[in-house]
């Protein structure tokens, strides 16, 4: 986007080192890495999917600091978990058609009784009609907005961060979709998100150090160099 251009443009003008911080899972809807970038990615698996075999471009692994944050929410205890599912909206997506993420959505819902959450930016016209057909449908909406990790529901979603941060609570988390895409089965596969009928899935590995402090040492030295 405009301030990454402008800053890659600054570091080739004057020589510098330009770095690319993972921010979230990635799909191969993600734009390519800029030549030359030396990437701080949540784990191997992420590095070596997004370089793709490309020689110009290095990694290191830091894990994921929404995730560490995530871990340090205090466990959910097994007793306290809600038995109806929350399913998390994603219609504002681009990686899948809107038919897709609508039917997907409309059918776990009515089959399971699940409430939906819509995403934050599910606020164009085509997601709020969606939304009053739901409650039509007699599906509950939740548009409290909660935090996530306030919610004991279990937790399902097609691809959300959020079945992940669940999981690192305690919570039980799976992702749905009735007609996957390879990609889709691919992404479940790389984060270890488990379909809905399976075990819940499993929390993934954090690192021992926090890595926001990982990143901090790693730009520190490389202005030191």
């Amino acid at each position: 986007m405009a301030w990454g251009s402008a800053a890659y443009r600054f570091s080739q003008r004057n020589e510098a080192q330009f770095v690319t911080i993972q921010h979230g899972l990635q799909t191969p809807y993600a734009p390519p890495l800029a030549f030359g970038t030396h990437l701080l990615a949540f784990s191997q698996a992420d590095a070596d999917f997004w370089i793709s075999g490309r020689t110009d471009v290095t990694a290191q692994v830091v894990g994921s600091q929404l995730f560490w944050e995530a871990s340090q929410q205090p466990a959910v205890d097994p007793a306290e978990i809600l038995s109806t599912p929350l399913f998390l909206g994603q219609m504002h997506g681009a990686e899948l058609p809107r038919a897709s993420f609508a039917y997907s959505t409309l059918k776990f819902t009515r089959e399971n009784k699940a409430i939906y959450r819509p995403h934050p930016s599910e606020k164009d016209k085509l997601s709020l009609l969606t939304h009053g057909l739901m409650d039509r449908l007699g599906i509950e909406v939740d548009r409290s907005q909660r935090p996530l990790n306030q919610v004991n529901n279990p937790i399902v979603s097609i691809f959300s961060t959020g079945v992940l941060e669940a999981a690192i609570r305690g919570v039980p988390s799976w992702v749905y979709h009735p007609h996957p895409p390879q990609w889709l089965q691919d992404f479940w596969g790389r984060y270890g998100m488990s379909p809905w009928g399976s075990e819940p899935t499993p929390a993934p590995q954090l690192p021992s150090r926090e890595p926001a402090e990982t990143i901090a040492h790693i730009l520190t030295q490389s202005l030191e160099n």
